[in-house]
């Protein structure tokens, strides 16, 4: 019964490792935590001129997110004030579906949403495969999609649901999103 079970055990490290695309648990978090990092920078850039006259000011405070595969850490929550309106960007975490991370920018009409995607993705791609059950033939392997490495893939807008798909993020378009969710 051992050795069954340490065979299982080898079998779930192999499927994770190749569902992660042999990313390590730590290197995927310290991939999204680079990714938030710049997502902050290019929030820095697009309200330089404002931040320096003071006319908004930026803020950060800790938060913990508590994702399944990760457990428990700490990351920056922004705030970003101008007069009485605060507008919040929260990270939601590094594994989501069709995305290796996510925030949301919080303001009093509305929300954006920014998530980290593969370069040239227009919008969320989903791959479903089938099996017959009880068919002779063994079931094809899966496709395996060409997708960029998790350390090229980007911070995109992703508009709303139901059909959702992502505008490039840019100063000009960060500053957009932000008059949207501030007036609605």
């Amino acid at each position: 019964m051992s050795d069954k079970f340490d065979e299982f055990v080898k079998k779930q490290i192999e499927s994770s490792e190749a569902d992660s695309g042999g990313l390590s648990l730590e290197r995927e978090k310290a991939i999204w935590l680079e990714k938030l990092e710049q997502l902050y920078s290019l929030v820095r850039q697009s309200l330089s001129k404002y931040l320096g006259d003071g006319s908004i000011r930026l803020e950060f405070s800790d938060i913990t997110l508590q994702e399944e595969q990760l457990g428990s850490y700490t990351v920056k929550e922004a705030h970003v004030a101008m007069g009485r309106q605060v507008v919040k960007l929260t990270p939601l975490g590094t594994f989501l579906l069709g995305a290796r991370g996510r925030v949301d920018m919080t303001g009093p009409r509305g929300i954006a949403r920014f998530v980290v995607v593969p370069p040239g993705a227009r919008a969320p791609q989903v791959i479903i495969t089938a099996a017959v059950l009880g068919a002779t033939a063994p079931p094809a392997p899966p496709i395996k999609s060409k997708t960029a490495a998790p350390e090229t893939w980007v911070w995109k807008i992703a508009t709303q649901p139901p059909r959702v798909t992502y505008v490039e993020l840019t100063e000009e378009s960060f500053r957009e999103a932000l008059m949207k969710v501030v007036n609605g």
